[in-house]
């Protein structure tokens, strides 16, 4: 990857788009934004694919990040939760959270950052509604 720095902000171009890179969230993404997509994204990719083999079927998966950072003058990102909410009939949520650790244990951006940041990983299923 190629980045080109400017006053305002960086860029790398994408096969599908441009990426912005900025310390204000008007101008593009901030770095602590892509970081938590960054875990995110890849454990929702790992958890798709591993529901997949099993057989898992669900309507809906949506994630809620919520972040704690240092206080200090580096304002480190400390602890990030992601919370599953998967939404789909008959669910079992103890094989819902299982196959959400083993998904964890396999996804390379949560592994490159343990343990530097806790990453807490949690599963909710939800009835759909008839």
């Amino acid at each position: 990857m190629k980045f080109n720095v400017t006053d305002q902000h960086i860029t790398t171009d994408l096969p599908y788009e441009q990426l912005t890179i900025s310390g204000d969230e008007d101008d593009g993404f901030r770095p602590f934004q892509l970081m938590v997509s960054s875990l995110a994204g890849c454990s929702a990719l790992v958890y798709k694919r591993i529901l997949g083999k099993q057989k898992v079927d669900y309507d809906e998966m949506t994630i809620k990040a919520d972040v704690e950072r240092s206080e200090d003058a580096v304002n480190k990102i400390e602890k990030v939760h992601l919370h599953f909410k998967v939404v789909g009939s008959n669910l079992n949520e103890s094989k819902l959270q299982k196959s959400l650790e083993t998904a964890s244990k396999n996804c390379s951006m949560v592994q490159s950052v343990v343990p530097t940041i806790e990453v807490n990983e949690t599963v909710e299923a939800i009835e759909k509604e008839s």
